[in-house]
């Protein structure tokens, strides 16, 4: 809704500037049937003024609170023409004689909220989530590190979690690891890193054992030579893809290094789709120097800043038609030849035919991140907010701002269902994944797990 009632109002602010248009519409309309526009503004105002004040929480959004305020002046408006026609004719005739000195101010007015809407949308209060406490909605399971992506191990009995340490133009480098979570008992486990020899990188790329790792996205399948391979995105102590196969235990799965591959400085990777071959896709997001003010400007004018690029085992190479704002979240089903990529901040999902080069089917939603596949629909998450909302996020270790998980058909993009929550235990949330008819849920800021049941 922030983005047609931005447009709406910059076309406003523009319009009203033609003085020829407006006197066309006062003289033939207006002017010429008082009675009947104060009817259609009283008719309008009504209509507006419901759509906001009916939705859930409608002062927690700048939008229907907008739709509000414009409701009841259009309503007022009405009333005025209908009772005071004469005395309303001749305030229109002043307008028109002393136009530009009244609508001058008003453009520049319907600009400012044209540009506040589309930078701002949820203006409630934030819930004090500081303690790691479940409530009605949502179920948490506390001990985590910003449990940014998830994957199901082969057995079925954990998830395997990247647990980020941020990146830039919004965050430090900081160190990340990684865990296991046990799904009978929740328990979190801290994997065991044996450093092996570097089967599936680059020759020229090479790690300390004392490296720190800083984790971002991550996929595992079963490779051509039937081993579990995992693909990790990692960002310190530099940026590379760090190549691990998970090995089976008696009690959980451990994690044997076989390689990485150093990412050129004109790439800044997000997320990465492994095939089975060992080849890879990885979504660069935007240049590594972006600056925060450059940041925000892709994210409310949706400015291209990256695409999707694929590893063939030499070099990194551009897969054309793949640009877009903020490529993030990239899942490859690699038997039906399609890829699902997540535009951040261009507020979509893409399909493309592999095989074709092609996009096949986009999807709205805003600022998606990760993607998770389970029998024939594909799970998302969305931030029901704009960039200007996040206030003092960045302080704390927990945000409550709205959101809400979307599922798809694989096939179709045709909404399934959706899972919207405010003012709850969790937020910022990156992924969505089923299990046992619960939606668990990470995030790049958090100390916690969240979890839904699905009715």
């Amino acid at each position: 809704m922030n983005y047609y009632l931005a447009f709406f109002f910059l076309i406003c602010g523009l319009l009203v500037l033609i003085k020829p248009l407006y006197a066309y519409l006062f003289n033939n309309f207006v002017g010429a049937k008082i009675k009947a526009s104060g009817y259609l503004a009283l008719f309008f105002g009504v209509i507006i003024f419901l759509t906001g004040l009916l939705q859930p929480n409608w002062s927690d959004r700048l939008w229907s609170v907008i739709f509000v305020v414009m409701g009841a002046l259009s309503f007022i408006k009405g009333i005025w023409l209908i009772a005071f026609p004469a005395h309303a004719s001749r305030i229109l005739e002043v307008f028109i004689n002393h136009y530009f000195k009244i609508v001058i101010p008003v453009s520049i007015l319907y600009l400012f909220i044209s540009l506040t809407v589309i930078s701002t949308d949820y203006i409630g209060p934030q819930k004090d989530i500081s303690k790691c406490e479940s409530d009605n909605l949502i179920k948490v399971i506390c001990g985590f590190s910003n449990p940014e992506d998830i994957v199901l191990t082969p057995d079925n009995k954990f998830f395997f979690i990247s647990e980020f340490g941020g990146i830039g133009p919004y965050a430090e480098h900081t160190p990340g690891y990684f865990a296991l979570m046990d799904l009978s008992t929740y328990e979190k486990i801290v994997p065991n890193i044996i450093f092996g020899e570097n089967l599936w990188g680059d020759a020229s790329c090479a790690r300390s054992e004392l490296d720190i790792f800083n984790p971002h996205g991550i996929d595992l399948v079963k490779n051509n030579e039937g081993s579990y391979q995992l693909a990790v995105i990692n960002h310190s102590p530099f940026e590379s893809i760090e190549m691990f196969e998970m090995i089976k235990t008696e009690s959980s799965w451990d994690m044997l290094w076989r390689g990485c591959i150093r990412v050129p400085d004109q790439y800044y990777f997000n997320d990465i789709a492994l095939k089975k071959d060992g080849s890879f896709y990885a979504s660069h997001m935007y240049k590594r120097d972006i600056s925060m003010e450059e940041w925000l400007m892709n994210s409310l004018f949706k400015s291209i800043s990256g695409h999707i690029v694929l590893w063939g085992g030499n070099n990194f190479n551009k897969v054309d038609g793949t640009d877009g704002s903020g490529p993030n979240g990239i899942l490859l089903d690699e038997g039906s030849g399609l890829l699902y990529v997540n535009y951040n901040q261009g507020d979509k999902l893409s399909v493309y035919d592999i095989n074709k080069n092609t996009e096949i089917g986009s999807y709205f939603i805003q600022s998606p991140d990760n993607i998770f596949l389970k029998d024939g629909s594909v799970w998302l998450t969305s931030l029901d907010l704009q960039a200007n909302d996040f206030g003092d996020c960045a302080e704390k270790t927990n945000c409550s701002l709205p959101f809400s998980v979307h599922k798809l058909n694989r096939k179709t993009l045709e909404r399934e269902d959706k899972f919207s929550f405010s003012r709850t235990v969790f937020g910022l949330p990156t992924i969505a994944v089923p299990h046992n008819e619960k939606i668990f849920m990470g995030s790049f800021h958090s100390d916690r797990i969240g979890y839904f049941t699905e009715e």
